[in-house]
């Protein structure tokens, strides 16, 4: 196995752990509050690492734009992310982010002419499939296709995941032009500034809380920062759409432990149409 797959199959992980760490410590905390401790408690771990590795040669234009592009997406995406999450169970939201390579066949479609490969069909039907299972709960064929509607943390997430097949590949552009840790310190500083306004004027009385809750803090700023230097790094070996892969791959582990942490209901069926979904972004992503 080369560093790149280890890198890819880590990211995948510590994902997963993201999003169940996320749902557990998102009870009465605004999903903006939620969304800048993530990254304001990312920041000094990412320092670190700069420091360590020391601050890297950077051609600036390319960075610049990638980085500016990820930002503006990703200020939004993460709110909603943290949003999605506290309104619905894990089995709900997290496997709906693999919804992120379909939405890249449309856009490359009208924008570059690209028609999906058999592959790629074949990888729609199995997500479609997937997502079909995951909200079914009674005979009646259409309850899947009403229930979608209804649930609201499914809707904000499928958005997410139409957001972030913007981000992907910009960031590898940003990552290849700088650095993994010194662009994930730099896109974390970018949006915990950017929240911080929101947070002062909405939820001033939030930052009372900080020093009596900043070990659990703390510790997703951890999770977040495995995140970001496994992520980055395994864009420097690999193709984006592996990588992606590999990390949406990553909601079986949220899945499982939304069984074990939350007591949610039916894990085997849930994990075999989270399965479906994870098997069918595959097929898209490396069928390009």
């Amino acid at each position: 196995m080369t560093i790149g797959y280890l890198l890819a199959i880590l990211t995948g992980i510590s994902f997963g752990v993201q999003g169940v760490y996320a749902k557990y410590i998102s009870r009465n905390l605004p999903a903006v509050f939620l969304s800048w401790i993530t990254f304001a408690f990312t920041v000094p771990f990412l320092v670190v690492l700069v420091l360590y590795d020391g601050i890297p040669a950077v051609n600036w234009e390319p960075f610049l734009w990638s980085t500016f592009t990820s930002f503006t997406v990703n200020l939004m995406a993460w709110y909603l992310f943290f949003r999605a999450l506290q309104l619905s169970p894990l089995y709900l939201t997290m496997p709906f982010t693999a919804f992120t390579p379909l939405f890249l066949i449309p856009v490359s479609l009208v924008l570059l002419g690209e028609s999906p490969t058999f592959q790629g069909v074949l990888g729609i039907f199995f997500i479609i499939l997937g997502a079909y299972g995951l909200q079914l709960r009674s005979r009646h064929w259409l309850e899947p296709f009403r229930a979608l509607f209804r649930e609201k943390g499914t809707r904000l997430m499928m958005m997410v995941a139409l957001v972030w097949s913007v981000s992907a590949t910009v960031e590898k552009v940003a990552v290849l032009n700088s650095s993994p840790v010194f662009y994930g310190m730099v896109i974390h500083v970018l949006l915990a500034t950017a929240y911080l306004p929101v947070i002062l004027w909405k939820h001033p009385e939030r930052f009372l809380a900080l020093k009596r809750e900043k070990g659990k803090f703390t510790l997703m700023g951890l999770i977040s920062a495995a995140v970001v230097l496994f992520q980055f790094s395994a864009l420097t070996h690999l193709y984006v759409s592996y990588v992606i892969a590999f990390k949406r791959a990553g909601v079986l582990v949220s899945v499982l432990l939304g069984y074990i942490v939350f007591r949610e209901n039916h894990i085997l069926r849930n994990l075999l149409f989270t399965s479906l979904m994870v098997g069918g972004a595959a097929l898209i992503l490396l069928s390009g």
